[in-house]
């Protein structure tokens, strides 16, 4: 796997997120006071355009642009991962497989830009998709959603992803996937509750599954330290499934980790229309595919927006 370099942002002269340093990041939670260690360990690095960045000690200077590794980037409580990413981006300063990972933050977004609860404590990642993708558009959600509950998988946790862009364990959601382009340029912001979730009141009413914890299940990785190995993860499926093959993982395959499959759902399309169906497997293109009784008769059909809900 690629090598991963981890910076501290002290500084964000964008503004979009709050100062931070090595000793801040040990007081506000456990699992982030195991990453920093001894503050001492970190040293301030002045970055271009006025940022100054916190580098591990035994960490030399920074290797020449088109040689470096990926870099993720630890930054404070901001309005989203995202408005931090996107600002790098307009920087010039964000590669392929580039990451940010916030505290917290103040506005944390899913999917119909509902609010994502972000305390600190829990993964709120993002990361810069490298661009050139074989194949539909509509496929990059079902991928990460793929990659993400293969990853699990691989850690011993029975992980599956609900189309289009949840992450379930056990019958709960513990994360979910948004992907944002602006000019040819696509960003994918993953949250995982690693220690908490939102309280059922916090929920929206039609929420399809409880929420649910890593911890829960016997899992207790720092965030950074999850994090790193998820990018890592994902960088070894991107060069084994797409470089090599010029084309995403068959959906065969990622069917294996797609929950509900075979299974009867509610299915809310459009926010109007709701229906039953069973869940078939995934379409080429990434859509869902489901067998809907209608008129007394069964018929195939594939969506490509909408929720579902086990029945």
């Amino acid at each position: 796997m690629s090598e991963l370099r981890v910076r501290i942002l002290g500084r964000d002269p964008s503004g979009e997120a709050d100062p931070l340093t090595p000793e801040a990041l040990v007081v506000c939670h456990p699992l982030w006071a195991d990453f920093v260690g001894s503050p001492r360990d970190w040293r301030k690095s002045p970055g271009p355009g006025g940022e100054v960045f916190f580098v591990p000690r035994e960490v030399g200077g920074e290797p020449v642009p088109g040689d470096r590794p990926a870099r993720l980037t630890v930054c404070g409580q901001c309005s989203s991962g995202f408005d931090v990413a996107w600002a790098m981006v307009r920087a010039g300063d964000f590669l392929p497989f580039d990451s940010v990972l916030a505290v917290s933050q103040r506005g944390g977004r899913g999917q119909m830009r509902r609010e994502w609860d972000s305390p600190p404590g829990n993964v709120y990642g993002v990361v810069s998709c490298p661009g050139g993708l074989p194949g539909p558009e509509s496929l990059l959600p079902v991928f990460f959603g793929y990659v993400i509950a293969s990853r699990l998988f691989s850690m011993g946790v029975e992980a599956f992803f609900k189309w289009p862009n949840d992450v379930v364990v056990r019958g709960k959601k513990v994360g979910g996937v948004l992907l944002e382009e602006r000019a040819g340029r696509v960003l994918a912001g993953v949250g995982v509750n690693l220690t908490s979730a939102p309280i059922p009141e916090k929920l929206r009413r039609d929420h399809a599954l409880p929420a649910g914890t890593l911890a829960e299940n016997g899992l207790f990785p720092g965030p950074v330290r999850f994090w790193a190995d998820l990018v890592k993860f994902l960088q070894t499926c991107y060069h084994d499934c797409v470089t090599a093959t010029c084309s995403f993982p068959p959906v065969i395959r990622m069917e294996q980790r797609l929950a509900f499959l075979g299974r009867k759902v509610l299915v809310r399309e459009g926010g109007k229309d709701v229906y039953e169906a069973r869940v078939l497997g995934l379409a080429e293109d990434g859509g869902l595919r489901l067998m809907r009784r209608e008129d007394g008769s069964n018929r195939e059909c594939v969506i490509h927006s909408g929720g579902i809900t086990l029945l």
